[in-house]
């Protein structure tokens, strides 16, 4: 097991969490280096943190250490096909790691013997980090144990491509939809192509325009939308400099599932 754990988390930059948890895992394994990847994730955003996830892990080494302190639920120990471990609640935030690279285990982390004080899952990845196995922090669970969000596939023709919203990232005001970047390829529609887009929620239009699938932001004018891939894998929509979200459909702030807003980009 690779002595390095990547930790994650929605605390925010001025929580003392980062340094009680380094802390901690300094304490109880001496040799291992945290690397805190992130702790400036939307409270409670679990699809966010499983897409990050999902984007970074490729990039780490086999049998790396994730540990995620996000949200609530049972402690869990997840490991993929490559031997990485992802220690987190089991809420999700294993989703599309599993999807993508594999599930090869998983385990009920035993809090009589790591603790109930909320440093549960930092005394068991510290455990990990000192050579212990995964099977033998607690009990072991089926993929069918573990709770997953359900994934809509999206619908993919040549020049077309159907999906649902998956991620409000109100930070940058931008639009994540259930429509991977490599899945998007199969529509044909290239760089530089003219799109239509049509929201529509209980199958009335909430928004509708035209505007061109680029690589960044930078492609377009201040202001203008554009669609493109995003850092988590799949498709996006925002605002050059804006957010699209107040400025084009600030209705679906008042929604409790963006699901409920499917999505149809079309090339013209």
């Amino acid at each position: 097991m690779n002595k390095v754990i990547a930790y994650h988390s929605d605390c925010g930059l001025y929580s003392t969490e980062p340094g009680k948890v380094c802390g901690l895992i300094k304490t109880l394994s001496p040799d291992t280096i945290v690397e805190s990847c992130s702790v400036g994730f939307e409270k409670d955003n679990i699809m966010q943190l499983s897409a990050y996830l999902f984007t970074t892990l490729p990039y780490w080494p086999d049998n790396s250490l994730f540990l995620s302190l996000m949200g609530k639920g049972r402690p869990v120990a997840v490991k993929t096909d490559n031997g990485s471990i992802i220690v987190s609640y089991d809420n999700g935030t294993a989703t599309m790691c599993v999807k993508h690279f594999g599930f090869k285990g998983a385990v009920l982390i035993d809090e009589d013997k790591y603790g109930n004080d909320g440093y549960v899952l930092v005394r068991a990845v510290a455990d990990l980090s000192n050579g212990k196995a995964m099977e033998d922090l607690g009990t072991p669970l089926t993929k069918e144990d573990i709770f997953f969000f359900k994934m809509p596939e999206a619908k993919i023709s040549d020049g077309r491509a159907e999906g649902e919203v998956s991620m409000l990232l109100k930070g940058f005001g931008n639009i994540t939809f259930s429509i991977g970047t490599d899945e998007f390829e199969g529509t044909n529609i290239h760089h530089g192509d003219k799109v239509r887009v049509t929201f529509t929620k209980d199958n009335n239009i909430e928004y509708q325009e035209e505007m061109t699938y680029q690589p960044s932001f930078g492609y377009v004018g201040i202001g203008e939308p554009v669609i493109f891939n995003g850092s988590s894998g799949y498709m996006d929509i925002g605002l050059n400099l804006k957010s699209f979200i107040n400025t084009c459909i600030p209705q679906i702030l008042e929604v409790e599932n963006p699901g409920d807003y499917k999505v149809v980009i079309e090339r013209i």
